[in-house]
């Protein structure tokens, strides 16, 4: 029961974007004729009885499941999808400070409770309505036992003593119900209304929309949309009656829906009333009515059919709003998305998003077979950009963009045509399998992963680069990289250059050969001399600190200080002597060595309930835990995947898989502002549960 409710309300928030257009389209179309206003109507029912839809880049409608259910069956609070971005990070947050924490008091999920308490309070309020609509059906049965037919040749039309207003009543054999009191021009008109209620089949939509307000009668829009559709059928029906009267005749007519009228009574059950709603909306609109003109109608239709195209369709899944963080300070360059993007076709269309202007936008190869040119395509809100790649490899969105503020800016590019994935890895595995690098005036200068700290620096820039290759490649040609393009760079001291890269300036320094070199310490090889553990191990030791470095105690064997193999780092050590490095972290006991390095973690600074204080005081442990990679995802993931991981070392865990899968800001919930590690892990796996399947057991 709580699954089908849960389909029920994602529906409901589907066509609740649709009964706020038909809203306004009502106003829009007012000297329409209102047969089109049903027929607006008849899409919102349409869009209420269909569990299933088409996709459309069309579709206006935000999100088509709001709330999924892998959400509320794998967190602790539920986690909404509007299709909003600004919504989504201000709901989400309250949901998981308010439901989140009665979880972690109460030791117990209370969704499960809470979805099976909504479930009976809806199926409780929907046999409530039904009922009602039966009991007036049977009170009403009562009352007309008396009525006798109209003549004989007329015996789908009765006449009661015991009705004040007439209605048509039936669904297979309906029939007309005349209260008895009326004279023969009262008849003449009332007859005529009703008739043409037979004609419309009103007798049965109106049952039709009473029946999905019982079904959907927790979502407010739906008892606006019922009580607008009662106006626009009877407006529908007198507009038909009156399309051929005169003047005297709407007089008349009018006079007639006055008297017939119950007042301010409005029946909620299936008889259609003769006069029942919005009397005298009714009679100022035939007193006032003209047959619409041909280009109204010609210009109404359309409208009512690109709102069928745009709201009855659920939007594409093959197009995404790709986020791009804009670093605090940052002085204007190319930053680029942390999720990758693979074109279905051999073309993807971009969109301005939420935060950007005019700007350029660029596509960085991660994965590709063939050469992309990656040169900047000008991007204007409102107007799509096509861009020519590659089907099937994979890019990351890069923008110009800057940002003065003293806080990251976070802005979207929305891309259609795409897959999305969350990359797997850290971001140096994914980027590089070599050092990043790039060729200036016939030199390759190399990544030093230092910053610099130079303060007088000139606004003039020495150059730009200005093309790339992949990450795995090496430059061929000058103001060439392999790490992306759009950076400004200027020339530094002693052979090195300093590039703008996400708004710092890193070092680049200059080293001879042909590119296929890699760092350590002052001293540079060729990777074609080393193995493939030994590059891996360099990666990893150059992307911690000078201090960091000091505290790893053993290196590969095969790092030489020079070409003569002689002369060794004291530290040095063949692969079957003891190695604090990559096969230490691949030997049999990798979930020890693992266990051991959180327990070094978790054990100070106790006085602290902040994990980002623990990972500060013991940064080299957690960097080597980093460094294991998918050894470290193994153990991690497996134990959130038993459960309850909700004290520090959970929090810690969470940290680690965050950068590890690189999913920060990906989904809804964050490591270091979740509640407990197991929140976070739950909600990653009810948004990304793939990613997670290679390391579960």
């Amino acid at each position: 029961m709580e699954k089908i409710f849960l389909k029920l309300l994602n529906m409901s928030i589907a066509a609740g974007w649709l009964i706020l257009a038909v809203i306004f389209l009502r106003i829009l179309l007012r000297k329409a004729p209102r047969w089109l206003s049903c027929i607006l109507w008849g899409i919102v029912a349409v869009r209420l009885v269909c569990p299933v839809s088409f996709e459309s880049s069309l579709s206006l409608i935000p999100s088509a499941e709001t709330i999924s259910p892998e959400s509320l069956g794998q967190s602790q609070a539920p986690i909404m999808s509007s299709g909003i971005p600004a919504l989504n990070s201000t709901v989400n947050p309250i949901l998981q400070e308010t439901i989140g924490a009665a979880s972690k008091a109460s030791g117990a999920n209370p969704l499960n409770t809470g979805m099976h308490l909504a479930g009976i309070f809806w199926i409780l309020g929907m046999i409530f309505l039904l009922l009602y609509a039966f009991v007036s059906y049977l009170r009403l049965s009562v009352r007309l036992r008396e009525a006798v037919p109209l003549g004989e040749a007329k015996k789908h039309i009765w006449l009661c003593d015991g009705v004040n207003s007439s209605f048509i009543l039936g669904i297979l054999r309906p029939r007309i119900y005349l209260p008895s009191g009326l004279n023969q021009e009262e008849t003449r008109y009332v007859l005529a209304h009703e008739r043409a209620h037979l004609k419309r089949g009103d007798h049965f939509w109106k049952l039709l929309a009473y029946v999905l307000l019982s079904v959907y009668w927790f979502h407010p829009l739906m008892w606006a949309a019922y009580m607008l559709f009662g106006r626009d059928v009877e407006l529908a029906c007198d507009e038909k009656v009156i399309g051929s009267m005169n003047s005297s005749g709407k007089k008349a007519y009018s006079h007639v829906l006055v008297t017939c009228s119950e007042g301010k009574k409005m029946v909620l059950a299936c008889p259609l009333a003769f006069g029942e709603i919005g009397v005298k909306a009714r009679v100022k609109a035939v007193l006032n009515y003209q047959k619409p003109a041909f280009w109204v109608i010609l210009t109404a239709v359309p409208v009512c059919i690109a709102a069928a195209v745009c709201f009855l369709t659920n939007p594409r899944q093959d197009a995404y709003q790709v986020r791009i963080v804009i670093p605090a300070g940052s002085e204007g360059g190319i930053y680029y998305s942390d999720e990758e993007i693979s074109p279905n076709k051999g073309s993807l269309t971009l969109w301005a998003g939420e935060g950007l202007g005019d700007t350029e936008v660029v596509l960085l190869p991660v994965d590709a077979e063939k050469e992309q040119l990656d040169t900047p395509a000008y991007m204007t809100p409102g107007m799509p950009v096509e861009i020519k790649a590659e089907k099937g490899a994979w890019f990351r969105i890069g923008v110009n963009a800057d940002n003065s503020t003293d806080e990251d800016r976070t802005v979207y590019v929305k891309a259609e045509g795409v897959e999305v994935r969350i990359a797997s890895g850290t971001e140096e595995d994914r980027k590089y399998d070599v050092i990043p690098m790039v060729l200036v005036n016939d030199k390759y200068y190399y990544d030093t992963g230092r910053e610099s700290t130079k303060a007088d620096r000139s606004p003039d820039m020495d150059g730009e680069i200005t093309s790339a290759v992949d990450g795995s490649e090496i430059p061929a040609e000058n103001n060439q990289s392999n790490f992306g393009a759009g950076y400004s760079y200027q020339f530094g001291e002693k052979d090195t250059i300093e590039i703008q890269v996400n708004g710092k300036w890193m070092i680049f320094e200059y080293r001879g050969g042909d590119g296929s070199l890699i760092r350590y310490h002052n001293h540079w090889y060729n990777v074609n001399d080393l193995s493939e553990e030994t590059i891996e191990w360099l990666k990893w030791y150059n992307s911690l600190s000078e201090e960091e470095q000091l505290s790893v105690s053993a290196v590969p064997w095969d790092l030489q200080l020079s070409e003569n193999p002689d002369n060794r780092t004291e530290d040095a050590v063949k692969p079957q002597e003891a190695q604090g490095s990559l096969e230490e972290a691949v030997s049999l006991d990798t979930d020890k060595a693992v266990e051991q390095l959180l327990n070094t973690i978790c054990s100070s600074p106790s006085a602290s309930s902040n994990p980002r204080d623990y990972v500060e005081e013991h940064y080299a442990e957690y960097r080597e835990l980093v460094y294991y990679g998918e050894y470290t995802l193994r153990y991690c993931l497996n134990r959130f995947q038993d459960g309850e991981e909700t004290g520090l070392e959970g929090r810690i865990m969470a940290l680690i898989c965050e950068e590890l899968l690189q999913t920060k800001g990906k989904i809804p919930a964050d490591a270091d502002t979740a509640g407990t590690g197991q929140f976070w892990y739950d909600t990653l796996y009810a948004h990304g549960s793939n990613l997670l399947e290679p390391y579960l057991e």
